[in-house]
């Protein structure tokens, strides 16, 4: 991808003890009063099946009114980044790209697109948001296990290739033959507008969730971090906890959307060079400022496998647990 100005962004590294822990969720709508605290703060709470997954955020505050300013501006933000990210909408803006080949961008989408060409340019085309055509003749955006042929692997790979994307001009350009996707991001980047809404109403305890990124402001009212759970990725529960205070987590894992086929697993995240499934990973939680870079590495780290994305992690400083399979066992891996 060809970036027209310099636009990149180089990011930095509950009212009780429970455990958030990081899984699929039931579709829900709610907006909940939970309780009040000391000092007359009420923690609420909104849920909502949107950009691809469950969003669960839970905020405090002393106002009510606020607290409803909130969660309407919450709900416009996500329903307006579901209508321009989701690859599966007819109407959506990644829709018109891939049909039209062209688009006008708003001004967050273009920093969006610019974000994702310099985690690929940074992880070698590890994240590639034009993964699409391979992800298409794997089955996994039908849901039907499918395992293509090298024939068909080696011209999918023909229309992958980040490089060839041009943003200019507050506009998208993309090859006539190529797709793209942006569901390795959209997430994380859905997490930080959402946590931007809050910081702007002045919310200074808060923990949003959307389908497994992950983004804290401050602490629970009480001064404690918050704890959030790593899901076991060959059980049930939580395999470890973290804490977190004022900054991202993402958890990629070959248990999300995967199947299986004599014996091998095939996991939805797929090496754009290989053309084929990531294999040399189980689980990867990256730790940051921002969830949709923690989104985008996370993924990186997948494709790069658990040797390869140690040595990444730890040359640039980015904290992150790697859990990669050894001798039929997991197997930890943590940078400092």
């Amino acid at each position: 991808m060809t970036i027209d100005k310099a636009r990149i962004c180089w990011y930095n590294r509950p009212h009780n003890d429970s455990v958030k822990i990081i899984k699929p969720f039931i579709p829900i709508i709610l907006l909940i009063f939970l309780f009040a605290g000391s000092c007359a703060t009420k923690e609420f709470s909104y849920q909502q099946f949107i950009v691809g997954g469950q969003c669960e955020i839970d905020f405090y505050t002393s106002n009510g009114a606020i607290a409803n300013q909130v969660v309407e501006e919450v709900e416009n933000e996500l329903e307006r980044i579901d209508s321009l990210l989701n690859y599966f909408s007819k109407k959506s803006l990644v829709t018109r790209i891939n049909t039209d080949h062209r688009a006008p961008l708003d001004s967050d989408i273009v920093n969006l697109f610019a974000l994702s060409d310099s985690i690929s340019r940074l992880t070698d085309g590890a994240f590639d948001i034009s993964v699409a055509p391979l992800m298409e003749i794997w089955g996994f955006y039908a849901g039907e296990k499918n395992v293509p042929d090298s024939g068909q692997i080696a011209r999918a790979k023909e229309r992958v290739d980040y490089r060839k994307i041009v943003v200019k001009n507050d506009s998208i350009f993309i090859p006539t033959n190529m797709k793209i996707d942006l569901g390795g991001i959209a997430q994380g980047f859905a997490a930080d507008r959402i946590g931007a809404i809050l910081r702007k109403y002045g919310v200074r305890s808060a923990l949003i969730n959307i389908a497994g990124e992950i983004l804290a402001i401050g602490r629970l009212p009480q001064g404690r971090p918050w704890r959030i759970g790593i899901k076991n990725p060959r059980g049930e529960g939580v395999i470890e906890t973290q804490n977190l205070e004022d900054g991202a987590l993402s958890t990629s894992g070959d248990y999300e959307n995967f199947f299986i086929v004599d014996g091998q697993r095939y996991a939805h995240i797929l090496d754009p060079k290989s053309g084929r499934p990531a294999r040399d990973f189980v689980s990867v939680t990256i730790f940051g400022r921002e969830a949709a870079f923690c989104d985008g590495i996370a993924t990186s780290v997948c494709v790069m496998g658990a040797e390869k994305g140690m040595k990444f992690l730890d040359a640039l400083k980015i904290q992150g647990i790697i859990y990669h399979e050894r001798d039929g066992k997991l197997e930890r891996l943590e940078t400092p």
